[in-house]
């Protein structure tokens, strides 16, 4: 009997992200290098990252779109991207998570409904 054992790539990818990001403030604490300009204007996307995780381990979609979409968010407004601030693009904030909860609505109706016809055809 032939057993494979699986590397928990996740486990890998965080490990690797945790010295990476280490490694940095490390540099920078020793004042070897400055990353201070990055650390501060970058930081959401570690919450797109977590969402990219679970995405590609295809755990919890839906909260991985959720922390996908709240991360760009943060960041545009920390970037002041095409000049939003948390002042002024909170509306637009409000308009994806609800476009995301329809859209959630409308994908699960149809997962539901082809379930039902694939029992019925079953029987």
């Amino acid at each position: 009997m032939n057993k494979r054992r699986r590397i928990n790539a996740d486990g890998v990818f965080w490990g690797l992200l945790l010295i990476g990001g280490g490694s940095l403030l490390l540099l920078q604490r020793l004042r070897i290098a400055d990353f201070s300009w990055n650390l501060g204007s970058w930081w959401p996307l570690f919450i797109v990252l977590v969402g990219m995780s679970k995405l590609a381990h295809r755990r919890s979609i839906w909260s991985a779109l959720w922390l996908i979409a709240v991360g760009a968010w943060l960041q545009a407004v920390t970037l002041h991207w095409y000049g939003l601030t948390y002042n002024s693009s909170w509306p637009l904030l409000l308009v994806i998570l609800g476009a995301g909860m329809i859209g959630r609505t409308i994908i699960e109706s149809f997962r539901r409904r082809d379930a039902l016809e694939g029992e019925n055809h079953h029987e």
